[in-house]
């Protein structure tokens, strides 16, 4: 039988990060500026795959469910990420339209939380991410394969085989996998987290109002 592990969980401490400066008070009016700033800083810092986050979601019985995966865009509205329609992750998205995303930057005492509804990507913005991929990761698109039971390695391999020749069944100019797609996490709500080596830390939430600007309020540790 297992041991517990509460004892060992004990020994461990929360890293001590190299906090940048951060004042609530002179934030920018619209947390989608503060978030690339965060993120440029992070990756300035060598924080490793700093635009890796986690995204949470719920199926059709509200069971939740998470994972981690990319960040493929943000613009003025949506955080954009990948997902087949045919995977659970791309089923929960489409069917229980609402999600939320969390990015950690332990080394900075940073995490940013992100939570709103989900839409879909147009054809053409789809196409332009597909293309954007590599060849290995057009091939698991177009085998539409993800999460299905792996009963055979051989299999696996026989199934993907050379990259390029499954491309080149695409039709000329075409870009984009039938299941694959993009997709947008409308904001409506926004968190920053900045922590200290001391311990303490500030909070920062971002809230969409009525007419679609953004209100702030700090929060408690």
């Amino acid at each position: 039988m297992r041991s517990e592990l509460s004892g060992f969980l004990a020994e461990l401490s929360w890293p001590r990060p190299q906090a940048p400066a951060f004042d609530p008070g002179s934030a920018p009016a619209d947390p989608v500026v503060l978030f690339e700033l965060w993120l440029r800083e992070a990756v300035a810092h060598d924080v490793p795959a700093a635009h890796v986050m986690t995204l949470a979601t719920v199926d059709v019985a509200g069971r939740p469910d998470a994972r981690v995966t990319l960040l493929e865009d943000v613009d003025d509205h949506a955080f954009w990420l990948a997902a087949s329609e045919t995977s659970p992750k791309g089923k929960q998205l489409g069917r229980v339209p609402v999600a939320a995303l969390v990015f950690h930057w332990p080394q900075q005492g940073r995490q940013v939380r992100v939570r709103g509804t989900v839409r879909s990507a147009d054809e053409a913005r789809t196409a332009a991410a597909f293309e954007r991929l590599s060849a290995h990761a057009r091939t698991e698109a177009l085998e539409d394969r993800q999460s299905r039971p792996l009963h055979d390695e051989v299999w696996l391999s026989d199934a993907l085989g050379d990259p390029s020749e499954l491309l080149q069944l695409e039709e000329p100019g075409a870009a984009s996998a039938p299941t694959w797609r993009l997709w947008g996490v409308d904001a409506g709500r926004m968190e920053f987290f900045q922590a200290d080596p001391e311990g303490h830390h500030l909070r920062l939430r971002y809230s969409r109002d009525e007419v679609g600007g953004w209100e702030t309020e700090l929060l408690r540790p």
